[in-house]
């Protein structure tokens, strides 16, 4: 098992939206894959699941460990399939939410990462929250450009090291692979 480092992501934006509002972002799976993601399954209570699938080829997943309506969410996070040194729930994402007007001030902290992990999670968030702020605000963020295989493989590519872009890569030409053949 990796080790967990004290490298963590900190993120923080304004919202146009109401914490209500914006918590339902985060807690309804059907809010959720609208800025982020191509599939999730949301239970939110703690010990609940949580899984995301970002960009429609690796999924996260974890459990609820904290939630208060409308104020908080902590969950576990990591990835599955193994391409990446960081299993389902071994880091964790904390995610604040404060009235501020009337809108909403989010700070998320995405803590013990392993080394290398840094970069990408927080190019990761960097797309995911403007995308979120405008969707609770009732905009459209448009296209995801994670899902896109281009964009997600170039963001992969300007922020992993590369002993994780041939494990990643790898893994996504068996999944590319082991689809057609069933087909």
């Amino acid at each position: 098992m990796p080790i967990a480092s004290s490298e963590l992501v900190e993120r923080e934006i304004s919202i146009a939206a109401p914490p209500s509002v914006v918590f339902e972002f985060l807690t309804d799976p059907a809010k959720m894959v609208r800025w982020m993601g191509t599939e999730a399954v949301l239970e939110p209570w703690p010990g609940g699941r949580y899984y995301v699938n970002p960009s429609g080829h690796e999924p996260v997943s974890g459990k609820v460990l904290e939630i208060i309506p409308d104020r908080r969410l902590v969950v576990s996070w990591g990835w599955e399939g193994g391409a990446l040194p960081l299993p389902p729930g071994q880091s964790t994402v904390e995610i604040l939410l404060e009235p501020d007007g009337d809108g909403t001030r989010l700070r998320l902290t995405h803590r013990d990462l392993p080394p290398g992990l840094c970069t990408f999670h927080g190019l990761g968030w960097d797309y995911a929250l403007p995308r979120l702020a405008v969707v609770a605000a009732g905009g459209d963020p448009g296209p995801d450009p994670v899902r896109s295989i281009v964009r997600s493989t170039l963001m992969a590519a300007r922020s992993l090291p590369p002993r994780y872009l041939y494990r990643l890569g790898r893994q996504r030409l068996r999944t590319r692979t082991s689809g057609r053949r069933q087909r």
